[in-house]
C-alpha cells in the first residue's frame, strides 16, 4: 500500500504542468497549429455546429455566411499575431454552437442570424487561438497552421451537411440529428461551466 502511494506521489511530482493550448512534441510548429482547433473543445464545437449551419440550406446561407467567417477568423488572427490582445471568453463559442446547432436540429434557414454567429465565431476563435509553448519567431507559423485546421474543419463540416441535404429520406435527419448533438454538448459544458464559477460569463 504504501509502495504504491510512494509511486503515485513520484508521478505526480514528476508530472509536468498542463495547458490548454500545449503542443504536441514531435510533429512540428506548422502541424501543432492545425491540430489545436480539434483538440480545444469550444473551437471544435462552433465550427462543426457553424459548418452543418451554413451546409444544410446551401447555397443560400453558405454565399454570405461562409466568407464571412474565413474573413473575421483571418483578420483576427493576422491581430493576434501583430498585437498581444486579450483573448475573449470561450463561452461565446459555446453559447454560438448552442445557437447554430438547435438552428440545425430544426432545420431553419439562417439569413441573416448566420452572418451574425459567423462574425461572432471568427472574432472569438482568431483571438483565441494564441499558441502556448511556440517560440515568438513561429508564431505566425502555428497561426497559419490553425487558421489551415479550422477552415478545412469548417468547409468538410459544411460539405458533408451540403451533400446529405440533397437526398430525400434519412440523410438531411441525420444533419439535423447531429447538430441537436453538437447542441447538447454545448449546453452540457455551459451548464459545467456555471456550476463551476457560479456564472456563464
Amino acid at each position: 500500500m504504501k509502495r504504491g502511494l510512494a509511486t503515485i506521489l513520484l508521478f505526480m511530482t514528476a508530472a509536468e504542468p498542463a495547458a490548454a493550448h500545449s503542443p504536441v512534441k514531435g510533429i512540428g510548429i506548422f502541424y501543432n497549429g492545425m491540430l489545436h482547433p480539434y483538440l480545444v473543445p469550444g473551437h471544435l464545437l462552433v465550427l462543426l455546429a457553424l459548418g452543418l449551419m451554413i451546409g444544410q440550406h446551401a447555397p443560400s446561407s453558405s454565399r454570405y455566411a461562409l466568407p464571412t467567417f474565413l474573413v473575421t477568423f483571418l483578420a483576427s488572427s493576422a491581430l493576434l499575431w501583430w498585437l498581444p490582445i486579450a483573448p475573449l471568453p470561450e463561452t461565446l463559442l459555446l453559447v454560438v454552437s448552442l445557437l447554430a446547432g438547435l438552428m440545425v436540429a430544426v432545420s431553419v434557414a439562417p439569413g441573416l442570424v448566420s452572418i451574425f454567429l459567423a462574425v461572432v465565431a471568427g472574432i472569438v476563435l482568431g483571438l483565441n487561438s494564441n499558441p502556448e509553448g511556440v517560440p515568438p519567431e513561429q508564431t505566425g507559423l502555428a497561426l497559419a497552421g490553425t487558421v489551415s485546421g479550422a477552415v478545412l474543419a469548417i468547409l468538410y463540416a459544411g460539405g458533408l451537411s451540403a451533400w446529405l441535404a440533397r437526398f430525400p429520406s434519412w440523410p438531411p435527419i441525420a444533419v439535423r440529428v447531429l447538430g441537436s448533438w453538437t447542441a447538447a454538448c454545448a449546453l452540457l459544458v455551459l451548464v459545467l461551466q456555471y456550476a463551476k464559477t457560479g456564472a456563464v460569463l
